[in-house]
């Protein structure tokens, strides 16, 4: 974990994915709440947690680009054979890099949780309801989920070992496939998309009760990382570096 940690902080790339989420969640927390207070001009107010859980649909792939370039970067420049000569143990390996990507994924996304907030606070006007210890919970379960996203990432990475196959599926995962499956009305096919990664993680971050508790959302997040980490480790164990 000490060598997989100054690894990812030794290259440029882990500074301008932090900073490219951070001005993705700045720039557009705004233009999403601003809308999200456009429509609802009538009603109540709107938490801007809420908006920060919106905005950070787009923002996640910063992380995930981080997340991913762990395991790919190695294989583009082959120094993935240095790494297992010096951990052989494959299953260490994957460990080590998936809690040092998802601690700093954890970490960020709990900094991208407060920049949204605040961002949006700041274009909404009356509408904003700015509640401090609701804003900190959200930024909280934020960063859990994209710390889970980030493991999640690393076992797609693993498994395919190539930039564009990694964004193309974990991108086709998280948003494409429930979109689809939930225009499909087949009841099976709606619920396996309540029960995707982004659709859990939108309940887990507002703490929703419907269509199941933030518990559960949390529980699906949990068991899509965990399958995926577990498939991920299989191809590394079975395939030459």
């Amino acid at each position: 974990m000490a060598a997989e940690w100054s690894k990812l902080w030794s290259v440029r790339s882990t500074w301008w994915c932090l900073i490219g989420g951070v001005a993705l969640m700045a720039l557009t927390a705004p233009i999403i709440g601003s809308t999200m207070a456009n429509n609802r001009k009538n009603g109540g107010g709107i938490a801007v947690s809420e908006v920060a859980v919106a905005t950070v649909y787009v923002a996640q792939f910063a992380l995930i680009a981080l997340s991913m370039l762990v395991i790919t970067s190695e294989y583009t420049s082959g120094s993935m054979r240095t790494t297992l000569q010096a951990v052989p143990r494959r299953g260490s390996l994957l460990l080590a890099k998936s809690l040092v990507a998802g601690t700093i994924s954890l970490l960020g996304g709990t900094v991208l949780g407060l920049v949204g907030a605040g961002a949006s606070a700041a274009t909404m006007d009356d509408k904003a309801v700015v509640d401090g210890a609701q804003i900190v919970g959200t930024s909280l379960r934020m960063g859990v989920y994209l710390a889970l996203l980030s493991a999640l990432t690393i076992g797609v990475a693993v498994a395919v070992r190539s930039a564009a196959g990694t964004l193309t599926i974990v991108f086709v995962g998280l948003t494409v496939l429930p979109v689809i499956f939930q225009a499909s009305d087949m009841g099976a096919l709606v619920s396996i998309a309540e029960r995707m990664p982004n659709s859990a993680g939108t309940v887990f971050m507002n703490a929703e009760s419907s269509p199941y508790g933030a518990g559960a959302g949390l529980l699906f997040l949990v068991l899509w990382a965990v399958l995926v980490l577990l498939v991920g480790q299989q191809v590394l164990t079975k395939r030459d570096a």
